[in-house]
């Protein structure tokens, strides 16, 4: 009886999930069908519907969203897809275009460096990288399963090695998708020394440009600016994140 109730839910599950995924497929073709027709606007709001709130994302639906908010004049929010696109392909025209939208409005951070790279070639692979991180710590500990049966021994090396490929996939799965990057999104943003709305006024900038994140102090964003650390306030900010 038990086991015929819980094939009953799983089965349950199953078909919600399956539906769900349908229904989510039928808007993306929806949207695609709508960009198609040069209807932009009604396209873009079911694109962000199922960004936002499905987490569903592709290279193809990135590029059109940055499409239609260059195409509004809104550089901003282009520049935001752009990178989220990046992020996941490591297309170097994607970095190009970012490049060639902040020279032309004079917007600070969108510099690339080998450690830029790397971290863009990381996300393209994170899924590979978690996997092959799993693996390898399943056969350590078969290991020193193996040898502590076979010879009665502690396998010091295998178990020092299993620490630290557990860590690594801990690490990894919990902080590995943090980008630490985010775009002044509101004109006329004060740039603080401090994380108050009484601390001196370093810059008054507009929105695009992109800075690093470096902390948070309640509804302060810790970040830098010309070489000096300076805070901004986190709703004049939008994260960039790997999706």
């Amino acid at each position: 009886m038990k086991l015929r109730i819980l094939c009953t839910l799983l089965l349950l599950t199953f078909a919600g999930a399956t539906q769900a995924q349908d229904q989510t497929d039928e808007a993306l073709l929806q949207a695609d069908s709508l960009f198609l027709a040069k209807k932009y606007t009604e396209s873009f709001d079911i694109y962000q519907h199922l960004l936002e709130k499905e987490r569903l994302t592709s290279p193809a639906m990135l590029l059109k969203m940055a499409f239609i908010k260059e195409g509004l004049g809104d550089y901003t929010n282009a520049l935001y897809y752009i990178n989220l696109y990046y992020l996941q392909t490591a297309d170097r025209k994607a970095l190009n275009k970012m490049e060639e939208l902040a020279k032309a409005r004079d917007l600070q951070g969108y510099g690339y460096g080998d450690f830029d790279f790397f971290k863009t070639v990381f996300f393209k692979f994170f899924d590979t990288i978690v996997m092959v991180l799993l693996a390898l710590a399943l056969m350590l500990v078969a290991i020193m399963v193996y040898h502590k049966k076979k010879y009665n021994k502690k396998p010091i090396v295998a178990g020092i090695m299993a620490i630290l490929t557990l860590t690594l996939l801990f690490y990894t799965l919990n902080f590995g998708r943090d980008y630490h990057k985010a775009i002044i999104t509101q004109s006329n943003t004060y740039i603080m020394d401090g994380p108050s709305a009484g601390a001196e006024v370093v810059a008054i900038v507009g929105k695009g440009h992109r800075l690093p994140i470096k902390g948070q102090k309640d509804i302060w964003t810790q970040t830098e600016w010309d070489g000096q650390t300076v805070f901004i306030k986190e709703d004049k900010l939008k994260k960039i994140s790997f999706l």
